[in-house]
């Protein structure tokens, strides 16, 4: 399958290529890597490009990041803490002899529906992001609410592909702890893919992984690391906010509401931080890999 614009589709702007100079490789190309374009504000040819890149739409799109992610996390909020509460709740409840318990089982089922919920909002966020960050990248001018409407048909081919590569991730479960760490890492740019691109987003991805596996490991390691920098703080105030609720300090009402939606949201902030830092990150190594792999300039990306 052919992955850069057909012949009849515009290619990249001039502004992303030297005058007199051929778009890809040939012999009058200066550049020392021949696949990179120096002015592509996504795909580089080295770690320290990608590390620059990404943070440079960090710098100039933090806001527009940041609101897409508040209004993912609000959204999710509204939906998840009051499912959570009413198990908290419940759980109390049914460790209280005098007490009149609120069926456990109905509170776990109407959880499990705001999580699916939940979960659908992520994805639509995530689609969100990832284009927002393509024209931060590029210098367009895209309002939040024109990203959702442009990726909103791409939503059902991001749930059926999230559910194919979450039975995936469970094969590797089962199979052993590497595996996990294996497939995870090279579904890390799924979203990418199945917004900017059509076919097989599988083997797509596992492509793109494997063409360059040095350059693909140094990038998401180092994402993973960054996300995990990011997330333990606020994983560590959650989970200790979960053992006080188990004590005698929380068995109020109160305290279980308190201790309840105080962990919800420091789960929330923390997805919010790593979603600003995060999604350029995951945008530039998938630019940097497609680009290692075909000809490729992040001003298609665009179109």
């Amino acid at each position: 399958m052919s992955y850069p614009p057909p012949e009849n589709e515009p290619g990249p702007p001039q502004a992303y290529w030297p005058a007199g100079m051929p778009a890809y490789p040939g012999s009058a190309m200066p550049y020392l890597d021949p696949r990179f374009d120096p002015a592509d504000p996504l795909a580089s040819a080295d770690f320290a490009g990608w590390w620059r890149r990404g943070f440079a739409v960090v710098r100039r799109g933090w806001r527009t990041l940041a609101l897409v992610q508040v209004l993912t996390a609000v959204a999710g909020l509204v939906l998840l803490v009051p499912a959570q509460l009413f198990v908290d709740l419940s759980s109390r409840d049914l460790s209280e002899p005098d007490g009149l318990p609120v069926p456990l089982l109905a509170a776990n089922g109407l959880l499990m529906l705001a999580t699916c919920l939940e979960l659908l909002i992520y994805l639509i966020g995530t689609l969100v992001a990832v284009r927002v960050t393509v024209s931060i990248a590029t210098g367009a001018d895209m309002r939040v609410g024109q990203a959702v409407r442009a990726v909103l048909p791409r939503v059902p081919a991001l749930i059926g592909w999230s559910l194919l590569t979450g039975l995936i991730t469970f094969a590797a479960v089962l199979a052993c702890i590497l595996p996990v760490f294996y497939v995870g890492a090279v579904f890390v740019v799924l979203p990418v893919v199945v917004l900017f691109e059509r076919g097989n987003a599988v083997s797509r991805c596992f492509s793109l992984f494997h063409n360059d596996l040095g350059a693909a490991v140094a990038r998401i390691a180092t994402i993973a690391g960054l996300g995990l920098a990011i997330s333990l703080p606020f994983i560590v105030g959650s989970v200790a906010l979960s053992l006080l609720l188990d004590g005698t300090a929380f068995t109020g009402t109160g305290g279980v509401i308190a201790a309840s939606v105080t962990g919800s949201v420091l789960d929330g902030m923390g997805s919010l931080i790593c979603g600003v830092v995060l999604t350029p990150l995951i945008v530039a190594t998938y630019a940097d890999l497609r680009a290692r792999r075909e000809p490729f300039s992040t001003a298609w990306l665009n179109a």
